[in-house]
């Protein structure tokens, strides 16, 4: 008795069918995971990252007595630090973003008219905010000239409180820093209403030790996996989190980073 050959236009069987379609499945599930891991390798390295340039900038506002910043550009989805000489004070109103907008014209005026000072007469007449580089100099060109000075400059105006300038510094230890697989989702600090998702948002370090409490979220690009990573005011620690921390939206907050009582 000879075996029955199969014909060559046979199909397949139903559990031939059955286990390609469970390889197929368990191909593409260890895929999916396996893409998931790696994403979320990045943002994990991302985010140790970023935690150590706000501790580093910590640090460097204890010891230097300058006020640092971080800056976040969500549309770049980069981050870099900047310094200032100047006092800064955080708002006591929370901001919105209307006043953001008011804030951000602000500091464009501010930057032409330190531009037109330094036109004018250097250094000298930025610094006294574009009121002049003094009597003598005026007088000194000739009291009779039409064009020696100014009247308007010595006139009494409103008082304005002057903006904190900020500039970039080199450091090797937090260059700008693109993020590569990974995005920046929002920041959130007590002085705003709202997290803030464009634009740039700001996390600031002061001297004597001191940080504005924050809440940093990195995503990847489908925005399946979040890390959070929240600054401690009075020790600099950052604690990152695998998953989106709420932000206490109607929790007020004093210098301390107490909560209080609204």
């Amino acid at each position: 008795m000879t075996a029955r050959r199969r014909a060559p236009n046979a199909g397949f069987t139903l559990l031939e069918v059955l286990v390609v379609m469970a390889l197929l499945g368990l191909l593409v599930g260890t895929t999916v995971r396996g893409i998931r891991s790696l994403a979320r390798s990045d943002i994990k390295s991302a985010a140790s990252r970023l935690s150590g340039a706000m501790r580093y900038l910590f640090d460097r506002a204890s010891t230097t007595g300058k006020v640092h910043r971080l800056v976040l550009d969500f549309a770049e989805h980069k981050y870099w630090a900047e310094v200032s000489d100047d006092r800064y004070f955080l708002p006591r109103e929370r901001e919105t973003p209307e006043s953001r907008i008011v804030a951000w014209k602000e500091e464009q005026e501010e930057a032409e008219r330190r531009a037109e000072g330094r036109a004018r007469g250097g250094r000298a007449d930025e610094e006294s905010g574009g009121q002049g580089t003094g009597l003598g100099v005026g007088f000194g060109s000739g009291f009779g000239s039409a064009n020696s000075y100014d009247v308007e400059k010595y006139l009494p105006k409103p008082f304005k409180r002057k903006q904190a300038r900020f500039q970039s510094f080199k450091e090797t230890a937090i260059k700008p820093v693109t993020l590569k697989n990974a995005k920046l989702f929002s920041v959130y600090t007590p002085r705003l209403s709202e997290p803030i998702q464009e634009g740039k948002g700001y996390v600031y370090f002061f001297p004597l030790g001191y940080a504005e409490a924050a809440m940093v979220y990195l995503t990847d690009e489908d925005q399946e996996v979040t890390y959070s990573l929240v600054v401690h005011p009075l020790t600099g620690r950052v604690k990152i989190y695998n998953q989106y921390v709420e932000p206490p939206l109607e929790t007020q907050v004093d210098d301390a980073g107490e909560v209080v009582d609204p």
